[in-house]
């Protein structure tokens, strides 16, 4: 027998008060707000070739979040760090068990001495940076050998035939010459390794190298429509590492063991330009133009050099915003949304990993969607983290689970997403269902929602990939997770790890789709009365 009529009526009644809250005008503002458009924005910021792979640390990523920091400003997210910062700071010493070196700034030097005149500096992490590995002083004449290319594969091009450099500081371009007539274009080969060129140049008789640093040949337009400006001229702390298994890909030294006995610093095109003389940028058109070496002696300067190094940790930072809850009681828990937005740099060649799935596709969703929920707040509060250092065993994860900006237990659950923009435009793999049952639902109904387009929601596959991204610290402490990923499996995207990772590579459709799922999952979570249980 059913109970009484009233008692019904208070249990219905009992029922639709821990139901989340119905989504009305803000939430359908906040989901129409995520766009193809606006993902490409961020994309073609965070994914530039002028960011150089955005290693940690370097220049680049430093500028990557400050480009976050900023959309988070504009939308009126509130720093979620401590100090009311925007910015998490943390010491690292090294990756794995290689320390890092770190230029000594008064042991580095660059300069000039033209006859009857006085001496020109140059300035450091403006105009010239040391090249790791490299230290020691030297000075004499300079000259310019083009490229520094002695060992083309193919003995097409050589800069150095028939030319001893005895004695001199000996200026070069990094990578190769830029043309399909001497080499493969933008499918860098083993002559462009800038320790092979410095070895060749020692043997020869050098007594320092200038490598200068190259422009990208395709610089992106920004919101202004002009072209993204270059960062600083950084020092690079580590070389970029391939996938080997992807095709195509040759991998070269990427550093340790290669040590060279003169010293080598990396200059700027205008720092380059003032030692020589000359316009160098004119110069590498012209070799790549004409397919010919191109030789430049400097008369009556003197170049002097020096670079030395020492072991130190750096600081790297993890980028955070609050938005916060509108319920008295579940404002002080969080659902912690993240992804990282570090890559993996450039390498020995000169090859950028851009990273515009790697995990670019993740960075634009996370602003997008903090962008979003700015304007329309949930019940609980929400906390995203961009992480850096991910590509180093997820350091950057792993410190903000060890310190926080909340109390542990009052986060209630992190959504991550890496690498969201390949494969099939209509599907996502979503992990962590496993251990967390109740997301299955969660997901059903997130999909319900509202349309995102996405036809397949993957929830039994990939498990390959579970200990591989930055929602593995949280679930290591207790708290419920979801990954969402483009594939189960490396091997789905060819150009993973690889210097094609590039925004012509990547769908914002896809980013779009995945964004409002994952827009909607939080929604249900940030609202639900219920916390979600511990991982089992």
């Amino acid at each position: 027998m059913g109970a009484p009529m009233g008692a019904a009526l208070l249990v219905s009644l009992a029922l639709l008060a821990q139901q989340p809250p119905a989504p009305g005008p803000e939430f359908d503002a906040g989901f129409a707000s995520i766009t193809e458009k606006d993902v490409l924005v961020h994309l073609t910021e965070i994914a530039s070739p002028e960011l150089e792979g955005r290693d940690s640390p370097s220049e680049g990523l430093t500028r990557a979040g400050d480009y976050i920091i900023g959309r988070l400003k504009a939308a009126g997210v509130e720093p979620g760090g401590p100090n009311q910062s925007y910015r998490m700071s943390y010491s690292l010493a090294g990756i794995g068990e290689r320390p890092f070196e770190i230029p000594v700034p008064e042991q580095c030097l660059l300069a000039m001495q033209p006859k009857g005149a006085d001496e020109v500096t140059f300035v450091l992490e403006e105009d010239f940076v040391p090249l790791p590995h490299c230290p020691g002083e030297g000075e004499g004449p300079l000259t310019f050998f083009g490229f520094g290319i002695t060992e083309a594969d193919d003995k097409r091009y050589d800069d150095l035939k028939g030319k001893n450099c005895k004695g001199e500081i000996v200026m070069i371009l990094e990578g190769e010459p830029r043309s399909k007539k001497l080499f493969d274009g933008p499918v860098i080969t083993r002559a462009s390794n800038v320790y092979s060129k410095a070895k060749a140049l020692e043997e020869r008789g050098a007594h320092g190298v200038l490598v200068v640093r190259r422009a990208p040949s395709e610089v992106p337009k920004g919101l202004d429509g002009k072209p993204v400006a270059p960062p600083a001229l950084g020092y690079r702390y580590t070389w970029a590492p391939w996938n080997p298994d992807a095709p195509g890909v040759v991998e070269p030294y990427t550093g340790g063991d290669v040590h060279v006995g003169i010293p080598v610093l990396e200059i700027s095109e205008s720092a380059a330009t003032r030692l020589l003389g000359e316009d160098v940028t004119e110069l590498a058109g012209k070799i790549e133009s004409t397919g010919k070496p191109v030789r430049r002696a400097r008369e009556n300067v003197r170049v002097s050099v020096r670079a030395d190094f020492a072991k130190k940790p750096v600081q790297l930072d993890n980028v955070v915003g609050l938005v916060r809850g509108t319920d008295a009681k579940l404002a002080q828990e969080y659902v912690v949304l993240g992804a990282h937005y570090d890559h993996i740099g450039v390498d020995a060649w000169g090859r950028v990993g851009c990273g515009a799935d790697d995990n670019g596709s993740g960075s634009a969703s996370l602003v997008e969607l903090a962008e979003a929920f700015a304007s329309c707040r949930p019940k609980r509060s929400l906390l995203f983290a961009w992480f850096s250092a991910e590509e180093d065993g997820e350091l950057g994860s792993l410190e903000f689970c060890k310190n926080p900006p909340v109390a542990k237990n009052s986060m209630v659950a992190m959504l991550n997403m890496d690498m969201i923009g390949c494969v099939a435009d209509d599907e996502v793999v979503v992990l962590g269902c496993r251990e967390n049952p109740e997301f299955e639902d969660v997901l059903k109904d997130a999909r319900k929602l509202r349309p995102t387009q996405l036809k397949k929601v993957e929830t039994d596959k990939g498990y390959d990939l579970w200990e591989r991204s930055d929602h593995y610290s949280f679930h290591k402490i207790g708290i419920p997770v979801l990954f969402f990923l483009e594939s189960g499996k490396d091997s789905d995207n060819p150009d993973y790890h690889t210097y094609r990772d590039t925004l012509a590579v990547v769908s914002v459709t896809k980013i779009a789709r995945v964004t409002h799922l994952v827009f909607n999952t939080a929604w249900l979570i940030a609202n639900d009365p219920q916390r979600p249980p511990p991982p089992h």
